[in-house]
């Protein structure tokens, strides 16, 4: 948990913190949240549990008066917990992340998925990560040689999109390759002869 970073409070659970996340829109997309193990737990139930018996959809982040209320999609809502620190004054501090399947399992059905990057790892191939999404979506095989032309054809036809709420470490973008103007434009592109097999 990086302390040079200004933590964000949870307001339905005010013992937990948040130190991370990117949000498509209201939507949470990823969330990195720190909070003793019974804290972690009761918000792990409160997402399970149906909204008429009390279950939560959602969260609102505080910090510094500002406030920033994000909706979860409990369908697609998954959760890794870690016990990061084990002897501590208050107990075991626990990480948990609750994150879009999608940013995981990409939804090959409607060929759709996130793609979160850490701006803070020099070593992450951004380009290299989302070619290769890009390749795993596609409804044919994309070979690397078009790379240029694919990703620009995908962002002026809106294929690719940046998320637009992200904390200061992260980022991320939105694939969707159902579009049926994104298929026609990449057809038409090998049907000329711009897209080279060769």
């Amino acid at each position: 948990m990086s302390t040079s970073t200004p933590l964000w409070r949870l307001e339905e659970a005010p013992e937990l913190f948040l130190d991370s996340y990117v949000a498509d829109g209201d939507r949470a997309v990823f969330l990195s949240l720190w909070g003793r193990d019974t804290a972690i737990h009761e918000l792990m139930a409160k997402l399970t549990l149906p909204i008429a018996e009390g279950g939560w959809n959602g969260l609102t982040l505080q910090r510094d008066g500002e406030t920033f209320a994000l909706q979860l999609d409990r369908d697609r809502l998954a959760k890794r917990t870690t016990r990061t620190y084990r002897q501590t004054r208050f107990g075991s501090l626990l990480n948990l992340w609750l994150f879009d399947q999608r940013c995981q399992d990409p939804d090959r059905a409607n060929r759709q998925c996130y793609a979160i990057f850490n701006e803070r790892d020099a070593r992450q191939d951004k380009s290299a990560m989302l070619w290769s999404r890009l390749q795993d979506l596609a409804a044919f095989p994309l070979l690397d040689q078009w790379r240029p032309s694919v990703v620009q054809l995908l962002l002026e036809h809106g294929a690719i999109r940046m998320l637009d709420h992200t904390s200061e470490r992260l980022s991320g973008v939105w694939i969707d390759l159902s579009l049926a103007s994104v298929q026609d434009a990449i057809g038409q592109r090998l049907h000329s002869g711009e897209l080279a097999t060769q």
